[in-house]
């Protein structure tokens, strides 16, 4: 039954003897605000640097490869399977195809 009112930092209840008002105060409430924040960024700091400590590692542990992404993409890891088929996509449109493997499991 509590009625709160964050613009004016208020909040109203009923009691049996009338209606309760309690105020907040708006310094605090703005320096709350501001170290939780805070807190946030820098947990979102602390997260992203991980992640990119994790790719650097990751990275160190992949052969050179050439700052030109055409280069990189010629020379990748995947190779395509040697058996594969054309199965169309659009029968209206014979560009439109996907290219699976034809020994891939019935899982």
């Amino acid at each position: 039954m509590v009625v709160p009112h964050y613009a004016y930092l208020k909040m109203k209840m009923p009691s049996t003897k009338g209606i309760i008002t309690v105020s907040g105060d708006y310094k605090k409430s703005s320096a709350c605000a501001a170290a939780s924040s805070r807190l946030a960024e820098s947990l979102v700091i602390t997260t992203k640097k991980g992640l990119l400590d994790r790719v650097v590692a990751m990275a160190g542990n992949q052969p050179d490869m050439s700052p030109d992404p055409k280069e990189s993409e010629a020379e990748g890891s995947f190779k395509p399977a040697r058996e594969t088929r054309k199965i169309p996509l659009d029968p209206e449109h014979p560009e439109r195809y996907d290219v699976i493997g034809t020994n891939l499991d019935s899982k």
